[in-house]
């Protein structure tokens, strides 16, 4: 005769116990309707696998236009809009993006918000000065890990910005790459911050 043990019980009721609370909590939880959050949603494409090398490039090409556009002048909102376009998924739907020195509005999924915090002049987002106006003379990426996985990569490290001085400004990142069907190595995420100032 096979003997149970009073922790093994417990053990098997608690295994039908909790997904009938969860089952039970999503049926009482009020309906959502997929245009509640339609708008902040987005499905990223299958695609050839990525490789490090396809990272590093998109870095080199990132950081080269922002160089770029602090060199631009009058020029600067044109070639600011043809690099966001060029280098982020905003054709995948909004992208995830918090800029390191946003704090009112500290999220840009969309062109709109990415082009005034690189460049400003947008009314609805006052607190931007123009992030690559500065100018900057070199930006360079130290990558601390990189996460690959089918054609998703996410890196995360430092990226360091040379000022006018000749001094640099360190900044931690995290980067979400998507290679897309028609081989396009495109940013879907970035969270950058100042390192911890205690």
């Amino acid at each position: 005769m096979r003997k149970f043990s009073i922790s093994a019980v417990a053990k098997n009721n608690r295994r039908h116990f909790v997904p009938a609370v969860v089952a039970s909590a999503l049926l009482s939880a009020p309906a959502i309707h997929a245009d509640e959050f339609s708008d902040h949603v987005s499905f990223l494409p299958e695609g050839p696998d990525i490789t490090q090398a396809d990272v590093e490039k998109a870095q080199k090409a990132w950081g080269d236009a922002v160089v770029a556009i602090g060199k631009a002048g009058r020029n600067a909102p044109a070639l600011a809009e043809e690099a966001a376009t060029t280098a982020y998924a905003f054709d995948l739907g909004p992208i995830q993006f918090k800029p390191t020195l946003a704090a009112v509005e500290p999220f840009r999924p969309d062109l709109e918000g990415t082009l005034s915090y690189f460049v400003s002049g947008n009314s609805k987002y006052e607190e931007d000065k123009g992030f690559a106006l500065r100018p900057w003379s070199k930006v360079r990426f130290d990558n601390h890990t990189v996460k690959m996985q089918g054609n998703i990569a996410i890196a995360m490290g430092h990226y360091y910005f040379t000022g006018p001085d000749g001094q640099e400004t360190k900044v931690e990142y995290t980067k979400g790459y998507v290679k897309t069907p028609d081989s396009r190595v495109l940013i879907f995420l970035q969270d950058s911050s100042l390192p911890y100032q205690p």
